[in-house]
């Protein structure tokens, strides 16, 4: 009773998910599971008595220990990864670390991502457009068409090249948003009280170590990584609102491109092609280095503590 009471209390506080899930679900589970234990112990004892089996017996003693300590597990692990949440909560500002993360994703998805598509559609029409257009030279059956703007024809496949490579970009985003959200509703609610169980029992005491590392990595390790890929990219970001201004650097440096730039007719080269270059940078970096650094993160911790969990902790 004062156990539960605790352990009540903890997860209240810590605000996982309702409190009522921990009493009538995680506990009763967890407790019946060390019940059910304890009682195959004793008729194991009872059959080592009976056939005097001293071996059996010292496999009991060191199994009631291992019950024991895994009743003390059962309170620390709950009570470490309430703590480790609400802290990881505090750290990202009194808001939930999930939550933090889909609202950074949505921003990459809105404000970086999606400009960069909306100018290189634009610089695409207005280049197929001017693309186009033909000038003939000479009578129609020995004369020349040439194109009138032939720089737009390049522009256009850089253009298209460019959306090309942003689509599968962005679907990753929405891929690690839906990952956050499956984590969110399964790993700390179903995983964790199923270690919590499975690491009771001999045969699977491993697999119940894995699965608690597993649940405390993937549900408040990874998340809170995206706190911090939040704080760092934002910051990048405000840090390069100043804008690229490429056709003045072009200018001192090589005049003759500036000037090629310029007389394909592309009005404002910075903002319509150049500046969604800077951003797709931006998305690059969120769509594949910084989720590999997530995992590797993740599964660091879950290695080294899978080892502990599943030590027999003498």
């Amino acid at each position: 009773m004062i156990m539960e009471s605790y352990l009540l209390a903890a997860y209240a506080y810590c605000n996982l998910n309702d409190p009522g899930y921990m009493a009538g679900f995680i506990t009763p589970m967890v407790a019946t599971a060390l019940m059910t234990m304890a009682v195959l112990l004793a008729l194991f004892y009872m059959a080592a008595a009976l056939f005097r089996k001293p071996e059996y017996e010292s496999f009991v003693s060191i199994e009631l220990h291992q019950l024991l300590v895994s009743a003390l597990l059962f309170v620390f692990v709950l009570g470490s990864t309430c703590a480790a949440s609400e802290y990881a909560d505090r750290f990202a500002g009194n808001g939930d670390i999930f939550e933090v993360g889909r609202t950074y994703l949505n921003f990459i998805s809105g404000s970086v991502a999606l400009p960069s598509v909306i100018s290189l559609e634009i610089l695409k029409l207005h280049s197929q457009f001017w693309g186009s257009w033909t000038m003939r030279w000479g009578a129609s059956v020995w004369g020349a068409i040439l194109p009138g703007f032939p720089s737009f024809i390049v522009i256009e496949r850089v253009a298209d090249f460019l959306l090309l490579l942003i689509s599968p970009f962005t679907a990753s985003l929405l891929v690690q948003m839906a990952i956050l959200e499956v984590i969110r509703g399964l790993v700390l609610p179903f995983v964790l009280p199923a270690g919590l169980v499975l690491r009771i029992f001999p045969p699977t005491r491993d697999a119940g170590g894995f699965l608690i590392a597993s649940s405390i990595g993937f549900g408040i390790v990874y998340p809170y990584t995206y706190v911090m890929h939040d704080s760092v990219v934002r910051a990048m970001l405000a840090h390069d609102q100043r804008g690229v201004n490429v056709i003045a650097g072009l200018q001192g440096d090589y005049p003759d491109m500036a000037a090629y730039i310029s007389l394909s007719g592309l009005f404002d080269a910075d903002s319509m092609l150049f500046q969604p270059l800077r951003l797709l940078s931006f998305l690059l970096l969120q769509a594949l280095f910084l989720p590999a650094l997530s995992m590797t993160l993740t599964i660091a911790f879950i290695k080294g503590t899978a080892k502990f969990m599943s030590q027999k902790l003498s």
